[in-house]
């Protein structure tokens, strides 16, 4: 468990109904701080409030703001109805995230825009409207990416492609907001005990399969593991770390001989 004391800090994290996000919440409520919680799903959202309202944190120190990530009337509600009630944001975590369902072409301009949008704009969007609060906190920005902006991944190529524009936001915003005392880092896990690669959709099923064989350390994380990550890149003990995509994948980039897709 991690040691680090959130007390008195507020957190905002987008994409907490369920896995790594969901833990996240949990384990920031846990250190002391007051959280954002956000999701698509109403049930997702109880279901995170309730995971947190049963280790005896009071339901003051939680709030939701439930929606689709990528519109800018949510992205404003997310970061001003947080300061409203919570009187400060000292870390972003933008962890929403999607894979295109529509007509399984995975390489359509639809597919395009829809992984731009949540991948890529939105955590630029929340970035930008975030700024004044988390300069007067010195506060920090964790984005989850994936081994997929490193390495490519034809299954999901324009989540790849995202990712890849992820990664090098967090390099380019991490030296823009340096000198106002905020960090930027990217964390990147593998691949993940999350709801995601336990559904119906086949390519994730696929994808998931294909790359378990590829990790050294020979099994798929859990989103707690996930969420400790989190809350040490976000603490004091990580304070001279700014800019860097934090690999948590198993080994699975410095074991990377390239994957046949049949």
């Amino acid at each position: 468990m991690s040691s680090s004391d959130f007390s008195g800090k507020v957190v905002i994290i987008t994409g907490s109904s369920s896995g790594i996000g969901q833990s996240a919440a949990v384990l920031f409520s846990k250190l002391g701080a007051s959280v954002t919680i956000h999701g698509r799903s109403e049930e997702g959202i109880q279901k995170t409030k309730d995971l947190i309202l049963e280790t005896g944190i009071p339901k003051e120190r939680i709030y939701s703001v439930q929606g689709d990530i990528t519109d800018p009337i949510i992205q404003k509600a997310m970061i001003e109805e947080t300061v409203k009630n919570f009187g400060r944001i000292d870390i972003l975590i933008n962890n929403a995230g999607g894979t295109f369902r529509n007509d399984g072409n995975q390489r359509s301009m639809e597919a395009l825009d829809f992984c731009l949008n949540i991948t890529l704009k939105a955590p630029i969007a929340l970035t930008e409207l975030a700024i004044p609060y988390l300069e007067k906190s010195k506060g920090c920005i964790i984005n989850t990416t994936a081994p997929g902006g490193q390495k490519p991944n034809p299954i999901l190529v324009y989540t790849s492609i995202a990712k890849a524009g992820l990664d090098h936001f967090a390099r380019n915003y991490a030296a823009i907001l340096a000198p106002l005392g905020i960090r930027v880092n990217n964390l990147s896990p593998g691949l993940t005990d999350t709801p995601a690669i336990n559904g119906r959709h086949n390519d994730i099923q696929k994808m998931a399969e294909l790359f378990v064989k590829q990790i050294p350390l020979g099994r798929i994380a859990k989103p707690e593991e996930m969420a400790e990550f989190m809350a040490f890149i976000a603490s004091d003990k990580a304070s001279y770390m700014t800019g860097q995509i934090i690999a948590a994948d198993g080994g699975l980039l410095i074991h990377s001989p390239t994957i046949k897709f049949d």
